[in-house]
């Protein structure tokens, strides 16, 4: 299966951010979650990317709705595609063919 090319980077802000906008530390993200704090900082730090079901239950304890979450991960993979895409042209490179759309 094809990767999808700065997923863990869109991610790891996107996760970051919401969490920041709810005024959540890692350690409380963590407590609401039942995971260790670790876990989240790998999340935020683009060493792992969660499952399905930690997405959905990182999802409800931001109080946000997934589709909101998936919809700021496509605008950033856009986003971070398009910054790619500029800095490869930058140095005469072919851009990459988008995976997601």
């Amino acid at each position: 299966m094809n990767e999808i090319p700065h997923l863990s980077e869109a991610f790891a802000q996107v996760l970051q951010e919401a969490r920041e906008e709810a005024r959540v530390s890692q350690q409380e993200l963590a407590r609401r979650v039942k995971c260790a704090r670790s876990f989240i900082s790998f999340l935020e730090t683009r060493t792992h990317l969660p499952s399905l079901n930690a997405f959905l239950v990182l999802c409800s304890a931001l109080d946000l709705p997934a589709a909101e979450v998936l919809r700021r991960l496509e605008n950033r993979l856009a986003f971070l595609q398009q910054a790619a895409d500029a800095e490869k042209k930058a140095k005469g490179q072919g851009a990459d063919v988008p995976i997601m759309r």
